[in-house]
């Protein structure tokens, strides 16, 4: 990005936190240096804000994107997408969050950038909700770079395909696919430690870490069974039966079926759930670790992820994606086992991918 649209998107970020204003006072400009995000840890800066400032923080947020536009049309949509994600973060950092969801996104949403990056398949799958619901399978086939998704990708324009090839390599898609590989390499170890094992998978979306599991392959896993509450998923699994392994079952089951134990699925050596903590609060977290606990064998693993916070797109999902996560810390990831009887657990173990995006709760059952 040129010397001169940064520093004028700075000038004008900084002048908008000046709250409250009026529009009228929306010209005055504060140099400041260049926010940078922590991959770790947010630092929340608030602003108050009533909501009769809101239509000056609109038009301080419509000033601003008006220039991350022009980097589009002037430097291109690397640097574009770069600074519009940025610009957002240091939004949502800066202002509460009653402040970022009536004002901020209403107006990020209602600019002409919208309509820029939702010529990014990735980005308007999400954001259009095609299966009813909010990061849905066929969304992380654009995050695996699968190969079902490319006649998408192909169908996009130009500026489409551009911002997705920035928006599909950040590092949380990264931590997603690195999220991918660590399943398929817990399911092929847990297999060599325990012959013929017996895995769950929950909420199993297309179970794309089948395709790199190589104990599913060779059948060393005598049983996988895949539930998921999109039947659109569960048919997409099916077929892994024809082209990785027999094994594979699949159940039509959501988290209420295991919280009210009203299925007969048997007991496990590796229970696992892919993204589905993201979206579940606190105590329902906990009551579903409880009952997903009580399906394994004597020895057998749950393995539970969940993002970090710090996630520096987060901001740029809940605007353009329309993509909301639970981030979690460490200890709050730790406390999903708080409903399992101390004496019922052998071990527990906590470790996060190379990016530090996302945690794992391991726990074993004695």
């Amino acid at each position: 990005m040129s010397r001169n649209s940064a520093q004028a998107i700075r000038e004008t970020s900084q002048a908008l936190l000046k709250a409250p204003r009026t529009p009228a006072m929306a010209n005055v400009a504060v140099p400041a240096a260049r926010v940078v995000h922590s991959p770790s840890v947010y630092t929340r800066l608030p602003v108050h804000s009533r909501e009769r400032h809101y239509a000056a923080v609109a038009y301080d947020v419509n000033r601003a994107l008006d220039q991350v536009y022009d980097i589009a049309l002037s430097e291109g949509y690397d640097p574009f997408i770069s600074e519009l994600i940025d610009f957002l973060g240091l939004m949502k950092d800066s202002f509460k969050e009653k402040t970022w969801r009536e004002a901020v996104l209403p107006a990020a949403r209602e600019h002409k950038v919208a309509a820029l990056v939702h010529e990014c398949p990735f980005t308007r799958h999400s954001y259009l909700r095609p299966r009813g619901y909010p990061g849905d399978a066929g969304l992380l086939d654009f995050v695996y770079r699968h190969p079902v998704a490319r006649p998408l990708e192909g169908a996009a324009t130009a500026g489409g395909r551009s911002v997705m090839a920035h928006t599909v390599n950040v590092t949380a898609c990264e931590a997603v696919r690195q999220r991918k590989e660590i399943l398929a390499r817990t399911i092929d170890e847990v297999a060599r430690l325990r012959p013929g094992a017996e895995v769950l998978a929950v909420a199993c979306g297309h179970l794309r870490e089948a395709e790199s599991s190589l104990a599913l392959r060779e059948g060393r896993v005598s049983r996988l069974v895949a539930t998921d509450q999109d039947p659109v998923s569960l048919e997409t699994v099916a077929a892994y039966r024809d082209t990785i392994s027999p094994a594979i079952e699949v159940r039509n089951l959501s988290v209420r079926h295991f919280i009210a134990a009203k299925h007969d699925l048997g007991s496990f050596d590796l229970v696992y759930a892919a993204g589905l903590y993201d979206y579940l609060e606190e105590r329902l977290a906990a009551r579903l670790t409880r009952s997903l606990f009580g399906l394994l064998n004597s020895g057998g693993r749950l393995l539970v992820p969940n993002f970090r916070t710090g996630v520096r797109e987060e901001a740029y999902m809940e605007a353009y994606m329309d993509w909301y996560l639970l981030y979690r810390s460490r200890a709050e990831i730790e406390a999903f086992a708080a409903e399992i009887p101390a004496s019922a657990i052998a071990r527990t173990a906590y470790f996060e991918d190379a990016s530090g995006l996302i945690g794992y709760l391991e726990i074993e059952r004695r």
